[in-house]
């Protein structure tokens, strides 16, 4: 990545005595290199100086120079090299400015930034050359990527497709007269209405269009299609376009419902598995009773053997139903869960190891103290974590338990913190902890089941769990759950 900028910074340097403003930002639009030129035009619009960090969505949306470029850079940000006109008068002359906005990425193919290209081209007898070259480029992109883009007249209705829509919604560009009214033919019947309330959603209320549905081509085949826009509005506040692109995701969503399907069947088959072999089980369980023991110390041995292999599978049929038991939650009888009385209930239930261990557990509430879920799940995972840290303490050191929360737009966070033996953490470690009979260490006794079911739990609340530890320090134990609307 390191590497990777200062490649940036050295082409842009290249460029530096020309009067082409060249710049570059990261995906959070933090200004990262820029050329003298773009320093220059900054200082002359009253911007002020340029500085590497500085916050470029003030500079686009506050000056009419930079106003193509919050458009330009989120679509190279979503991997669209994209190149747009602007023109003003300057001076009292029009002059037409050419913006390309061209997607970075790291080592791993993720996008990073982009950076942006702005040069004077009005005498340019070139321009229309270099323009059907961009185009082409563009074309071939969206034909990849199997996405096109489109743009809605709302006042004419007349929609704009690329070629590439043409193709996904099979469509002939020579006879097909694009408007509202027949996109809406082409969607599938059952999707028409959640489509035109989005529609008018994101008109009313200036959100986002973002959607998937299917449509019908052909003779008759359906196709899934994920289609993102926004409104444009006038100065006086009316919807006048709407611009966005739409993406063949047929192959995506098949294979997820095959996915789900095949999850289904799974369950299926362990239930079905399960249930044939608790009878035998019972049944060895039952002779295991009624044997006679003390007449044969061999016989004894091996019955006793027989007995505890059918215990453990015993419980392991019971785990595994408990498993896909959390897995099929009824999210319908989720509620308001009050993290007070979930520590009242656990600090009861623990009462017993606390003392012995002379732990010590500390709450902090106060930035969130309601989740929403199932009480019993918050109760199980609070129970679990807390006999974790007091189980992996340190010999001889009382365990100090910490428990706070946060809360953002979107999430409440939950941390457990202990100043316990801690552990060295790999990635392959992290995933296998919260396998099923997955241990953090042979040293003390237990299955390991515990943090298998708190994960269960957590993303059968639609929340995620993740852990950082430090070798005699202690561990953390975070979980975010979806900030629900209380």
């Amino acid at each position: 990545m390191k590497r990777k900028q200062v490649f940036i910074q050295n082409e842009i340097e290249i460029v530096g005595d020309r009067a082409d403003l060249v710049w570059a930002m990261d995906k959070h639009y933090r200004l990262t290199a820029f050329n003298t030129s773009f320093k220059t035009r900054l200082k002359q619009n009253g911007l002020g100086e340029a500085e590497r960090g500085m916050d470029l969505i003030e500079v686009y949306q506050s000056d009419f120079f930079f106003d193509p470029c919050e458009q330009g850079c989120e679509r190279a940000l979503n991997r669209y090299a994209t190149t747009s006109k602007h023109t003003f008068v300057e001076d009292g002359n029009t002059v037409v400015h050419e913006f390309s906005f061209q997607p970075f990425m790291n080592s791993s193919g993720d996008v990073v930034g982009c950076c942006v290209w702005q040069k004077e081209i009005t005498q340019e007898v070139d321009n229309n050359h270099r323009l059907l070259d961009s185009e082409q480029k563009y074309r071939e992109a969206q034909e990849v990527a199997n996405v096109g883009h489109w743009n809605w007249d709302i006042v004419e209705n007349e929609i704009t497709w690329s070629d590439q829509l043409y193709k996904i919604f099979n469509q002939d560009s020579q006879t097909f007269n694009a408007n509202y009214e027949s996109l809406v033919e082409i969607i599938h019947p059952e999707d028409r209405k959640a489509f035109n309330e989005d529609v008018t959603k994101c008109i009313k209320e200036n959100t986002l269009h973002d959607i998937v549905h299917r449509i019908v081509v052909g003779n008759g085949e359906h196709r899934y299609v994920h289609q993102k826009g926004r409104v444009y509005y006038n100065e006086e506040g009316q919807a006048y376009r709407m611009s966005g692109t739409t993406q063949d995701v047929t192959k995506d969503v098949l294979v997820n419902q095959q996915i789900v399907e095949q999850n289904h069947e799974l369950q299926n088959f362990v239930r079905i598995i399960s249930h044939n072999l608790r009878g035998p089980i019972s049944n060895l369980l039952m002779l295991s009773k009624i044997y006679e023991w003390g007449k044969d110390e061999v016989n004894d041995d091996i019955v006793k053997k027989i007995e505890h292999t059918t215990e453990a599978l015993d419980q392991t049929i019971k785990d595994l139903h408990l498993s896909l038991s959390l897995k099929s939650a009824d999210k319908e009888k989720f509620r308001e869960v009050f993290l007070k009385e979930v520590i009242k209930d656990v600090e009861g239930l623990l009462a017993e190891e606390i003392a012995k261990h002379k732990a010590t557990l500390k709450t902090d509430f106060s930035k969130a103290d309601v989740v929403f879920g199932a009480k019993s799940y918050v109760v199980n995972i609070f129970y679990n974590l807390i006999l974790n840290a007091i189980n992996y303490g340190k010999e001889g050191v009382p365990a100090k338990i910490e428990i706070a929360t946060e809360k953002t737009d979107e999430n409440v966070v939950l941390r457990f913190s202990d100043n316990g033996i801690g552990m060295e953490l790999t990635p392959e470690k992290e995933r296998k902890i919260f396998d099923m009979y997955g241990r953090l260490s042979g040293a003390t006794e237990g299955k390991g089941f515990g943090l298998y079911l708190v994960k269960t739990q957590v993303e059968a609340m639609d929340g995620k769990i993740g852990v950082e530890s430090e070798i005699g320090k202690g561990t953390t134990f975070t979980i975010s759950l979806p900030n629900k609307a209380l």
